[in-house]
């Protein structure tokens, strides 16, 4: 029944965690009490799905945003009905994520490897989406399916993106056109800037060339029902319009684009760098510089495809522009078609005649004739290399071509390789080429990569009314270069992965963003050096840089949630620099004309995109049917296996670091927890309870380490591996590091295959088909005799057959310290169906018992009575267990997350004599490893699990 369209376009993390409860129900009435009654009467003819609520949720943090798009809908025919979700996003952002909703049916996006040979098709597909689309760099996702009849559907759709300065200005953009009128429609951006935010604004609605669509009543300001909170450092932007005010901006609900326009505080000129968790990102805007001398040719195409509203607001633009030029500037204009034709056969000065001469030369060229690109490129780069040959040019200057063209070469070498080899030859790097492409027929693409490989930027302006005024934007952003040839060093030593640090030009109003790793996460300060020249100094700016890790709170929601499973906190500077990464090395690929290195730049940008989850030209998304789905649909939560957890957002309030308790769970009363365990540092505790004989001990574990807590592969098909994750030793410890379990891994064998992955955020399910479940809220789900419920932030139980039960505990910090680290704990609940030949470090331990000898006299089987040693290391009793004898001491340990004290008897030195072999027998070579080193426990089975993976 399903079918997707167009799901080859570039998308970003998955759907946000939604503020309010959601309500599924036909909100046909409610929209009925407000629409009026030629609405009302419009919407009752029309049989189409009904769309219910339409959000989109964004946090922007440093510049970095992350934004997820839902919408509900709801079939109230008595049949089937087709149904499209249709959203622009965009071109610059990457998809993360998209799910989709069927009842109570989930259809998880996931991102995968694209095949080698698909690359080149799928960039060609997205740039198609672009050249259809009516809107300026954006793309357009489409998916379709079907909806049963009386029945619902969910979208989610998540993307990332660094927003870009321009102008003075960053601009974030919401594409609000629902396409229909919307009971609950809201737009939720949320700001957090650490440096501070010196303006903001939201502009009117932008809707161009959309039919059918109308301006609000006061479109000189925010949309009607636009509410803006705002201190220093973070800013809320709430758009949530009746249905009365969306059928005052459009009736055919196609509002536009909701854009909000900010800029940030800065106050070194050397620039900002933030830091967290061993990520830094260092933004460079100098401002208050002289402005560069510069020398332009502008080259504007006049074949006869330019005839009419293109040309004239083309000559229009240029007018305007040319008042704009300063009098240390020099300037020329290239018309061409065939035929190539110049205005003067130098650079002149600005001067008012020249410009009055300017203006006239440029209403009297008419278009005619085809295009030869590469003739008027040749002669634009000749003219520009003449001039600074030729003139004794004290001033630095930069040296710039603005091409316009509506076509694709059709006269003189149409060749794309040869038009850019020429191109990049003539300019030797000294050149930069800024494009236009205006209309749908150009060749964006051999304007992307003339842009790309000669320092420059491209823009598509569109065949409407403001075709001349977005023309005049993109020249505002190079009107004022005040430095070139810019080069950032950082100490090679301190810093690694850095992405580009050299620049041809900065431009007033832009802005300069490099992201790396630090080699030293405690580093106190970096040393930065910028070079760059400037009018006629050469500029040197050097400082050390003090590195403040910033810190992140657990209670502000709207943030970005975690991607890798081994982080506590979710690292916006990381994902910011993965971004980075990627589309460096995109530009590279599509620049270079080398076999052998595109094959490299791919495989990189490959394996980084699908690594932070970036949807590319090098990646796929596909959607899984599950196998599994919730049994009910939680009113409170909306659907839990889709939804994310509840977000993050870094915080500025200068909270301290001071370690506080792990976050209070809610008891869960149905949860049976045995005494058998594993918890904490890790702490092991066994149960015998023939015998009425606890024991416990510690393994000693390295960061990394994988340990194989039940191993019953050959019998009941199940294993139970966790991984350890590393962290400092509280002050004044015994201890050089602690370890904990980040992550715990189930496979079970046994009727079908299926694998858990469970950390502190998250449980990913893989059973034939994949869902994620966050750890967050509730939700059990089950098929083929394994049910997992899920205890929001308490615990997940995985019971297999029903004789088999593990819980796994989730500990959570509000504000870890250093030696903290949100971790998991694992309890078998019921072993019942695990096989006696069951091993591992707690496993070896089921359906056995244990006594002690060499009681001391005082000793009593009510342990709570028991006499303590007088030394605890000297021991005075020895367990008898599988035919080990131990010596052991009695201790007391919390267990269940501190909350009960047990008494034990301890066993030393890594559990040495009581467990088989030694502990690194025990290690695992991946998370789903089901091998033993121990003889005893052989496996019957030659396959190998060493390819598989969650």
């Amino acid at each position: 029944m399903l079918l997707l369209l167009g799901l080859c376009l570039g998308l970003p993390l998955y759907a946000g965690s939604q503020e309010e409860p959601w309500s599924w129900g036909d909100t046909s009435e409610q929209v009925g009490l407000r629409v009026p009654r030629q609405l009302r009467l419009l919407q009752r003819l029309k049989t189409k799905p009904l769309m219910t609520e339409f959000s989109v949720k964004s946090t922007i943090i440093s510049r970095y945003a992350f934004t997820t798009i839902s919408c509900k809908m709801l079939n109230r025919a008595s049949e089937e009905q087709d149904v499209q979700f249709q959203v622009q996003i965009p071109a610059p952002a990457f998809i993360t994520n998209f799910t989709m909703l069927i009842g109570d049916k989930v259809y998880q996006g996931e991102i995968t490897e694209r095949e080698k040979k698909n690359g080149d098709r799928v960039k060609e597909k997205r740039n198609k989406a672009t050249e259809d689309n009516e809107e300026q760099e954006t793309d357009t996702f489409r998916a379709s399916l079907v909806i049963p009849s009386k029945d619902k559907a969910a979208f989610f759709l998540s993307y990332e993106e660094l927003l870009q300065r321009r102008r003075g200005m960053y601009e974030h953009t919401v594409s609000v056109r629902p396409q229909q009128l919307v009971g609950r429609l809201t737009v939720d951006v949320n700001v957090l800037e650490k440096s501070g935010i010196t303006s903001l604004e939201v502009l009117p609605l932008h809707n161009s060339r959309q039919k059918g669509s109308g301006k609000g009543e006061d479109d000189s300001g925010p949309p009607p029902s636009t509410v803006i909170n705002k201190n220093e450092t973070f800013a809320k932007v709430l758009f949530k319009p009746s249905v009365v005010q969306q059928a005052k901006i459009a009736q055919n609900g196609i509002l536009g684009d909701f854009i909000i326009r900010y800029d940030v505080k800065r106050e070194q000129s050397i620039g900002d760098i933030q830091v967290l968790n061993g990520y830094f990102v260092h933004y460079f805007a100098p401002k208050d510089l002289p402005p560069l001398p510069k020398n332009v040719v502008f080259v504007l195409d006049t074949s006869a495809s330019m005839v009419g509203a293109k040309l004239r607001q083309t000559r229009e633009a240029l007018v305007t522009i040319l008042h704009d030029l300063r009098p240390q500037d020099r300037f020329n204009i290239i018309g061409f078609s065939n035929r190539i034709k110049v205005w003067k056969n130098h650079l002149i000065p600005v001067t008012p005649e020249n410009v009055r001469d300017g203006k006239l030369y440029i209403f009297h060229l008419s278009p005619t004739g085809g295009t030869d690109i590469n003739g008027a490129l040749q002669t634009a780069i000749r003219l520009l290399n003449d001039y600074v040959a030729h003139n004794d040019i004290e001033d630095r200057s930069v040296s710039l071509i603005v091409f316009l063209t509506d076509g694709k070469p059709t006269f003189g070498d149409t060749n794309t390789p040869r038009i850019l080899s020429n191109t990049k030859e003539a300019t030797q790097g000294q050149i930069c080429i800024f494009t236009v492409g205006i209309g749908s027929d150009v060749d964006f693409k051999l304007l992307e990569k003339l842009s790309l490989e000669n320092c420059g930027l491209t823009r598509r302006v569109l065949e409407e009314e403001n075709a001349g005024a977005q023309l005049i934007g993109f020249y505002d952003e190079i009107r004022t270069p005040l430095l070139s040839d810019i080069r950032i060093d950082y100490p090679p030593g301190l810093v690694e992965h850095a992405t580009k640090t050299l620049f041809p030009n900065y431009f007033n109003g832009s802005e300069i963003v490099i992201a790396g790793k630090l080699v030293d996460k405690k580093l106190d300060k970096l040393h930065v050096e910028v070079t760059a020249s400037n009018s006629k100094k050469f500029l040197i700016l050097k400082r050390d840089m003090p590195m403040e890790p910033q810190k992140v709170e657990n209670e502000v929601p709207g943030g970005p949630r975690p991607i890798s499973d081994g982080e506590e906190d979710p690292n916006h500077i990381e994902r910011l620099w993965s971004y980075l990464t990627v589309k460096e090395l995109l530009s590279s690929w599509l620049q270079s004309n080398d076999k052998q290195e595109k094959e490299k730049l791919r495989q990189k940008a490959q394996a980084l995109a699908l690594s932070y989850r970036f949807l590319t030209p090098f990646t796929a998304l596909k959607l899984k049917k599950p196998a599994l789905h919730t049994d009910r649909l939680e009113e409170d939560h909306g659907m839990s296996a889709v939804t994310g957890p509840q977000t993050v957002m870094q915080s500025l309030r200068g909270a301290d670091m001071q370690p506080e308790p792990a976050l209070k769970k809610p008891y869960n009363p149905r949860v049976k927890i045995s005494k058998t365990s594993v918890d904490g540092d890790p702490h092991f505790v066994v149960d015998f309870p023939l015998s009425k004989l606890t024991v416990c001990f510690n393994i000693d574990g390295e960061p990394g380490d994988i340990l194989r807590l039940v191993s019953d592969h050959m019998d009941s098909g199940v294993t139970v591996n966790g991984e350890l994750i590393g962290a400092p030793a509280p002050p004044n410890g015994h201890k050089k590091q602690r370890t904990y379990f980040r992550t715990i891994t189930i496979l079970i064998n046994k009727p079908e295959r299926s694998y858990l992955e469970i950390t502190p955020n998250r449980v990913i399910l893989d059973g034939g088909d994949r869902l994620v479940l966050p750890c967050n809220q509730s939700v059990v789900v089950g098929s083929r005799g394994l049910e997992v419920s899920v205890s929001a932030n308490a615990s997940v139980t995985v019971t297999i057959q029903g004789t088999i039960a593990f819980v796994i505990l989730i500990h959570l910090y509000k504000r870890p310290a250093p030696f903290q680290r949100n971790h998991l704990g694992f309890y078998i609940s019921n072993s019942k169906g695990l096989s006696s030949n069951c091993h591992g470090l707690l496993g070896q331990f089921l359906n056995k018992d244990a006594k002690l000898t060499e009681e001391p006299a005082e000793y009593s089987k009510n342990l709570t009575n028991a006499l303590l040693p007088q030394a605890e290391g000297s021991y005075e009793t020895v367990l008898e267990v599988k035919d080990h004898r131990v010596p052991v001491v009695w201790k007391q340990r919390k267990i269940y997350n501190g909350e009960e004290q047990i008494d034990c008897w301890f066993a030393r030195n890594n559990a040495a004599k009581l467990i088989d072999g030694v502990y690194k027998d025990y290690l695992a070579s991946h998370p789903f490893d089901t091998e033993t080193t121990l003889q005893m426990y052989k496996r019957s089975e030659t396959g190998s699990l060493n390819d598989e993976s969650a």
